[in-house]
């Protein structure tokens, strides 16, 4: 549910209030999570397996509702985006990951939103994501990270 009243000394005591983002576009994400009500941490460290090892990356945004879904804003090309989104999903981490050209879209708003929608109700499917090298690799059965009541 949107909040559209518009206080400036409620404003002012939100910001003060607002984790240390990097950014503006981190700002402008936070801030639509707060409108909708949707809770989350800001930079929490998760463990991604990588290439034979475990790495601690710290997406922008953990959304413990959505299941541990994260929104990732990073701020490089198109193919680096891909890929760390491939990442994410073969950790069977749910994610929407944002570059800059998403936010400048009219609607970016409405887009994330709904893309949030559609992670939550996705079952995970273990077999999506197999390793390439993993011989006799049986997926566990499918669970579904979030049902909306």
């Amino acid at each position: 549910m949107k909040n559209e009243v518009k206080d400036e000394k409620l404003d002012g005591m939100l910001t003060d209030l607002d984790p240390p983002y990097e950014s503006k576009e981190e700002l402008k994400i936070g801030r639509l999570l707060d409108r909708y009500g949707i809770p989350f941490l800001y930079k929490q460290p998760t463990i991604i397996y990588d290439q034979g090892r475990n790495d601690i990356w710290k997406p922008t945004f953990t959304l413990l509702p959505y299941g541990g879904a994260v929104i990732d804003y990073v701020n490089t090309a198109e193919q680096q985006l891909l890929q760390r989104e491939q990442l994410y999903r073969y950790n069977q981490i749910p994610v929407v990951v944002v570059g800059p050209p998403d936010l400048d879209k009219p609607n970016w708003d409405v887009d994330l939103y709904r893309k949030l929608q559609r992670l939550s109700r996705q079952p995970v499917d273990p077999m999506r994501y197999a390793p390439a090298n993993a011989e006799g690799w049986e997926p566990r059965s499918e669970t579904v990270l979030f049902r909306p009541n």
